[in-house]
């Protein structure tokens, strides 16, 4: 296996614990800190638990199904296929899972996650 052939392998693996995580939030309410919390946030800090995994779980399950997809395709055009086109797709679906989640992690963190005092990074001095 090729470099190319391991950061998909990798991206891969990557996938599959997002949906991994996804399902074991939906199901246990276990909330993967490293995956839908900030590094700043604890569990402790989510006003509305069910409702921020609800919020949080089909957008993770997609973008998890996305990679999961751009890498099968990456694997499969790199060994078999050898399609400049199917490379392209699988890159837009690697940046469209990014997006995705990055836009419903931010929109989460800020409607569900109650800051609390300091940690905003505003500081009101006179």
């Amino acid at each position: 296996m090729g470099m190319g052939g391991m950061i998909d392998f990798l991206f891969l693996l990557s996938g599959i614990y997002l949906i991994y995580t996804a399902i074991v939030a939906k199901k246990r309410g276990a909330i993967a800190a490293n995956v839908m919390l900030s590094k700043n946030v604890n569990v402790n800090d989510i006003k509305d638990r069910v409702g921020y995994i609800e919020y949080m779980y089909k957008k993770i399950l997609l973008a998890g199904l996305m990679i999961c997809a751009a890498s099968v395709i990456h694997l499969a055009n790199d060994y078999y296929i050898r399609s400049q086109m199917l490379t392209w797709v699988g890159i837009a679906l690697i940046f469209a899972a990014l997006a995705i989640y990055t836009v419903a992690f931010s929109r989460g963190q800020k409607k569900y996650i109650s800051h609390r005092s300091g940690q905003s990074g505003h500081n009101k001095q006179k």
